[in-house]
C-alpha cells in the first residue's frame, strides 16, 4: 500500500454546521473495507434496512442516539461499539445533538476472490 494515505483526522472529515440530515464521507475505501465518517443532524433518521452483503461496525465519535437492531432499541453513545452482520435489520435515530459515528463495512468478497484465483492459477499453470 506504498503511497496510500493509512492515518486520518476524522474531524477533517466532518460537514459543516446544519445542511441535510444526513451526511456519509467515505475517508478510506479499499475492495473489502469502506470506512465512513457519519454526521446525523438532531432527530434524524436512517430507516430500518439490511445488508446481505456486507458487516458493518459502528463508533460512537461524538453525540448520543438510538441504534435499532434487529428491533431492539439501543441507547448509544460516545465510546460504544456496535457490530452488525451482514442480514441483521437495523436503523439509527439521533438525539438531541448531531450524532457523528464512524462506520467500517467490510464487503463479502469471497467469490469475488475465489473466481480471481481460480483465474490466475489456470494463467499461471500454462
Amino acid at each position: 500500500m506504498a503511497g496510500a494515505k493509512l492515518a486520518f483526522e476524522l474531524s477533517d472529515y466532518e460537514p459543516p454546521a446544519g445542511g441535510d440530515p444526513i451526511i456519509a464521507r467515505p475517508f478510506y475505501v479499499s475492495e473489502d473495507l469502506v470506512a465512513v465518517l457519519v454526521t446525523l443532524q438532531p432527530h434524524a433518521r436512517v430507516p430500518e434496512h439490511s445488508h446481505e452483503r456486507h458487516d458493518e461496525i459502528f463508533d460512537v465519535i461524538r453525540g448520543e442516539g438510538v441504534f435499532w437492531l434487529d428491533g431492539e432499541a439501543i441507547p448509544f453513545g460516545p465510546g460504544m461499539t456496535i457490530v452488525v452482520p451482514a442480514g441483521v435489520r437495523h436503523a439509527l435515530e439521533a438525539g438531541d445533538a448531531p450524532w457523528v459515528l464512524r462506520e467500517t463495512v467490510h464487503r463479502h468478497g469471497y467469490a469475488r476472490k475465489a473466481i480471481k484465483r481460480a483465474l490466475k492459477k489456470r494463467w499461471f499453470r500454462k
